[in-house]
């Protein structure tokens, strides 16, 4: 309950106090109505979509500045994953050309383009047999 002896003088920016008489002007209210009102509802916790609107970038700023290091590790370990995996792949096709004889080599672009498919087909399930 509020007590008419009960004050408290508060001062405001010149944006803040614009803002509070644009509300209180469309509500028809006095700006001590408005200040009343939001500190109520801030001490109750209620959020209105003006709250959230205010809300809603801080939260996500702040999530993303968590999120972001951990995203651009996971890249970075992506990348290093794929080159890793062109090498061994190269390395696979230098070691067939090599140590394999002539008569037992299969077509390297034809074994590279089925090995290929049967990577993406992998990737893209869950669980495959890919036999």
């Amino acid at each position: 309950m509020l007590l008419l002896n009960d004050r408290i003088n508060v001062k405001f920016d010149p944006e803040t106090y614009k803002q509070i008489k644009l509300i209180a002007d469309k509500n028809n209210i006095s700006m001590s109505e408005v200040v009343r009102n939001f500190t109520i509802q801030g001490l109750n916790g209620t959020l209105t979509q003006q709250n959230l609107d205010i809300l809603i970038p801080v939260i996500r700023e702040q999530l993303k500045s968590i999120l972001d290091p951990a995203v651009n590790r996971l890249a970075s370990l992506s990348a290093k994953t794929c080159i890793q995996a062109g090498a061994a792949a190269y390395l696979c096709a230098e070691t067939l050309s090599k140590f394999v004889p002539e008569e037992f080599l299969e077509d390297f672009a034809e074994a590279y383009e089925k090995a290929r498919k049967k990577s993406v087909a992998y990737t893209k399930s869950n669980n495959v047999d890919l036999d």
